[in-house]
Formats: C-alpha cells, sequence, structure tokens
C-alpha cells in the first residue's frame, strides 16, 4: 500500500471519520458494518489531510501516465472544498494547477453584466478553455448519472475538452441493486478512469494490519464486501471459505412438516442414529405452533446433526427484515436457514448477508417443485428471475442449493450457472415420491453433491426409521 494511502487511513481512523463500530444506513438503504463520512473534514487540519490525499493520488496518476492538467474541477457543493485543498496542497509541491466548480443557480448580476452567455453566470473560478484537460474530484461516485451529467456541462463549455479522469476519495467496491458498479460502468462507457484515494480493499488490508481490531469485526467487514462487493473485490479478498452443512457426500434430510411435538420427537427418536440422515429440515407447521428452540431441545436430547429452518419461503420480504430473522434463527439454536428469495436482488444480498453474518449456514433456492410457479408453466415468477436467483446467491458466496427434483431438465442449467461463477456447489432437493421425483435419476444426475429431502413417504409411515433405510437402497 502507497505510503498516502496509509497516511490518510490512519487519519480516517484516528478522528473516527472511518467508523467500525456499529451499522451505517448508506444511501441506498444498506446496512454496513463500516462507512467513511468524509463530511468529518470540516475543519482546517482535517482539510489539509483531506487535500494531501487527493494531491498525491493526483501527482501518482500524472507521472505514471505522462499526462498535464490544467484545471481541477469540483461539483457544487461538496466538491468545492475538496478542490480549494487540493489545489494548494499541490502547489506546495510546484503543481500549480487551475481550479473551478460549478454554480448550482446562475448568477445575473457584478461581472456578468450584459453578457449573458458568460462561464461567470455559472461557474467560480477560472473559465474552461479550449482543449482544457480536466480532472474532476468529488467525494463518492454513488450513481454514474450525475457524473455523466457533469462531463456533459464541462464539454459543452468549451471546444476538444478532455476528462482525464474522477479522482473520489472511497470506492467501496460495490454492486448497486441492479448489479452493476457504478465507477466501473463509467468507465466503460465514457473512457474516463475513475481513481479512488483508497478503495474497500485498502480498508479491509489496513484494518487487518492492525492489532486492535477483533476478528468478529473483521469478519463481518469480510462478510458484507463478499455478498455486496465487485468481482474485482472478491478477487482481491481470495478464496470465499465454503459452507459444509452436512458432512457425508449424499444423505436423506426428513422435513418435518407434521402436526405435533410429539410425532416430531418420535421421528427423530426413530431415525437419528442413522448414518445416512444428514439433518433435519424444520417448517412453520412446527415452528408457529412450538417455537424454534423448544424444537431445536427436542433434537438435541437425541443428535447433534444439522437443524435446518425453512421458513416457507423466507426472503419475500424487505430487505431490513432479513437481520431479525437471522437473530432469531441464531438465538433459537438452528444452524442452517432455507432462502427462496423471490423479493428481488437486494432482499436476496441483505438475507445471505444477515444470515451468513450471524453465523449461519445458508441454502439458496430458486424454483419450487411444484407446477405453474414459472412463467413458462403457469405461474407468476419468470424464467430468467427463477435463474438469476442462483447466480446472485454464487456471487454473494453461497454454495449450497436447492434444486426441484420434480424438474430434472432444469437442473443442469442451474448447475451451470452456479459453476460459472466459479462455486463448486452442494445441492439438496424436494419432491420426491409424492410429488413424482425420481431419487435414483437425480442421484445419477448430480452424484456426490446432493442430498435428498423427503417428507410425506417418511412421516406417514409407522416404523419411519424402515422407511428411510428403504429409500437409502434407493439412493
Amino acid at each position: 500500500m502507497n505510503s498516502y494511502k496509509k497516511d490518510f487511513l490512519d487519519f480516517l481512523f484516528e478522528t473516527q471519520a472511518l467508523k467500525i463500530d456499529s451499522e451505517y444506513r448508506l444511501k441506498n438503504k444498506r446496512l454496513s458494518p463500516y462507512f467513511v463520512n468524509i463530511g468529518e473534514f470540516n475543519h482546517g487540519v482535517a482539510l489539509k489531510k483531506l487535500g494531501d490525499a487527493y494531491a498525491a493520488q493526483i501527482a501518482s496518476y500524472l507521472d505514471s501516465t505522462g499526462q498535464n492538467v490544467e484545471l481541477l474541477f469540483g461539483p457544487s457543493y461538496k466538491g468545492v472544498p475538496i478542490v480549494v485543498a487540493t489545489s494548494m496542497s499541490l502547489a506546495e509541491k510546484g503543481r500549480d494547477i487551475g481550479i473551478a466548480f460549478n454554480r448550482k443557480e446562475a448568477k445575473t448580476h457584478g461581472e456578468i453584466g450584459d453578457n449573458k452567455n458568460s462561464q461567470k453566470s455559472i461557474i467560480v473560478g477560472r473559465e474552461i478553455r479550449d482543449n482544457d484537460r480536466i480532472i474532476i474530484l468529488d467525494d463518492v461516485l454513488t450513481t454514474a448519472e450525475t457524473k455523466y451529467e457533469m462531463i456533459d456541462f464541462l464539454k459543452n463549455l468549451a471546444s476538444s475538452v478532455t476528462i482525464l479522469a474522477i479522482i473520489i476519495a472511497v470506492d467501496r467496491q460495490e454492486v448497486g441493486i441492479d448489479g452493476k458498479n457504478a465507477v466501473e460502468e463509467i468507465t466503460a462507457i465514457t473512457g474516463i478512469p475513475v481513481i479512488p484515494v483508497i478503495n474497500s480493499y485498502d480498508l479491509f488490508s489496513y484494518l487487518q494490519s492492525r492489532n486492535d481490531i477483533d476478528a468478529r469485526t473483521l469478519n463481518k467487514i469480510s462478510m458484507y464486501m463478499r455478498v455486496y462487493g465487485t468481482q474485482t473485490l472478491k478477487k482481491q479478498l481470495g478464496t470465499t471459505r465454503m459452507q459444509t452443512i452436512i458432512q457425508t457426500p449424499n444423505s436423506i434430510i426428513p422435513a418435518c412438516d407434521i402436526p405435533t411435538k410429539e410425532e416430531y420427537e418420535e421421528l427423530i427418536k426413530q431415525t437419528h442414529d442413522i448414518d445416512k440422515i444428514g439433518g433435519y429440515k424444520l417448517g412453520f407447521e412446527l415452528a408457529l405452533q412450538y417455537g424454534l428452540p423448544e424444537l431445536v431441545a427436542i433434537a438435541r436430547k437425541y443428535t447433534n446433526k444439522p437443524l435446518i429452518y425453512d421458513h416457507q419461503k423466507a426472503a419475500t420480504d424487505i430487505p431490513d427484515k432479513g437481520k431479525e430473522f437471522a437473530r432469531v434463527c441464531k438465538n433459537s439454536g438452528i444452524d442452517t436457514v432455507i432462502l427462496f428469495p423471490q423479493a428481488g436482488p437486494e432482499t436476496e444480498r441483505a438475507w445471505i448477508y444477515h444470515a451468513m453474518e450471524q453465523g449461519l449456514n445458508v441454502i439458496v433456492g430458486g424454483v419450487m417443485t411444484h407446477k405453474a410457479y414459472r412463467v413458462s408453466e403457469g405461474g407468476f415468477i419468470s424464467d430468467t428471475g427463477a435463474m438469476e436467483i442462483y447466480r446472485i446467491a454464487a456471487r454473494a458466496g453461497v454454495n449450497n442449493f436447492v434444486v426441484p427434483g420434480t424438474k430434472l431438465e432444469l437442473i443442469t442449467s442451474i448447475k451451470e450457472i452456479i459453476e460459472s461463477e466459479g462455486i463448486s456447489p452442494t445441492f439438496y432437493s424436494p419432491g420426491f415420491f409424492t410429488q413424482g421425483g425420481d431419487v435414483a435419476a437425480i442421484k445419477n444426475l448430480l452424484g456426490e453433491r446432493i442430498h435428498v429431502i423427503v417428507g410425506r413417504e417418511i412421516n406417514s409411515a409407522v416404523d419411519k426409521k424402515q422407511v428411510v433405510l428403504d429409500i437409502i437402497q434407493k439412493f
């Protein structure tokens, strides 16, 4: 890391402009475990540090590219103090560069006189001249839209204006709700590089290097970055630790969709000692009636195998509800949650993040077993949307997925989507026997990567253990 980046991060940390001690609501409504507040730079020493950091980044860029710049431009209002502080720092280092910023409202008096076309009506500072090479300075780049407007604004003031770069304080390296990154997008469309003084990887590396940051805080920040981060950030952070829910390669998971806790306990009592039982899936029928803590306590009398909560269907609410859902599940003793995030990509990312941050294993599904689910089947969920659920989950670091045992033709496509994101998936599949799925067929298709979820076939039997043993023979 360059010394000026470390100096800047030291100053951010010491002044608490870098905040890591809580959760912070971002402009896009996400709950982030870290936040950089450039608004804290509101006095002389702070502005000097800010200007020095920007100046060092600009000098590095100009030296590496061999280019010259005639003007630093700061969009009103936040860009104004940044461009002033930066120009003064550059002047101290022998680079005397002009500055300007735009007026929010056109000036109609004073030096404007009768010249209504004068730049003075909309520009403060040095006028924009033909063939100017300009660097735009701003605090952040949240959306590309405002930057496109500023680029057009400058190019319309004089001919052959070149925007060399946009310099910002921090690049959070996050994807937006649409899955795109504004920094990468503006460079791809305009060819103008967006250069941060620091980015999220710099910030995380810095925190890792300190001895006073606890492991839980680092893990929480890392988890957030892996879920919301760009592909570049994820590569910088390194390989994601895959979640292993069940230790055996194949297993049977009884779906405990039964009406009483007595029947539930009997099911576990009869089957817990079978090696091929990988865990137990709990649903709303028991959970709403008895509560998850009581169900967990019953199971733990017999087994430490994973308890998977399927809320039928979790993650169909707003993003914020994921935090409370994860907290309740974790406090109840649940190991793993199944999410069917049909409420959209931002809900999906939020619920995955909050579950993982709580230490829960996450299984994500996008296609259900019954007919008339996808639009092509006469349902409500678009075919592409259902498949996109798997892609977004894989990009967020999920490696466990629900696939429908009744729709084998789809599973190959789902597997290809997940693997194209660099994830080696493990699958969990319901829909057998009563719904018509074939255990042997899905085993042949997925081999050592499938755990079969079975409900009514086991629950309706008197000798539940024997039914499980019979299924294992088919498996």
